[in-house]
């Protein structure tokens, strides 16, 4: 598939390894088809971040793309090959790798 990653803050922690938990918030644009227009995210009231383990396809495969090359601490754009953009950003450590990043899911 293939993302492209714009580094907004660089971090300083650990990358997370392929099986690894990691907990994500998500910012999705593309509403409509505009990627300057955000249609969800997991700070928008009501919702919360939510955890899978990374490199294992159980997301968009542009996410374990491009929070694999993330660290903690990180925050990023990514663009995946399809019109999805990622605002990506890890904040805090912790054993099972804490991740916050927006995207489409």
């Amino acid at each position: 598939m293939g993302v492209e990653k714009q580094i907004l803050r660089q971090g300083a922690g650990p990358r997370p390894v392929k099986g690894q938990n990691v907990t994500v918030h998500c910012t999705g644009f593309g509403k409509n088809g505009d990627l300057s227009q955000k249609f969800w995210s997991t700070k928008d009231p009501g919702q919360a971040p939510f955890s899978f383990r990374i490199g294992l396809g159980s997301v968009i495969k542009g996410w374990d793309e491009g929070v694999m090359n993330m660290q903690v601490g990180e925050v990023a754009r990514l663009q995946a090959a399809r019109p999805q953009s990622i605002l990506a950003s890890s904040d805090r450590p912790r054993p099972e790798k804490s991740l916050h990043r927006g995207s489409y899911c």
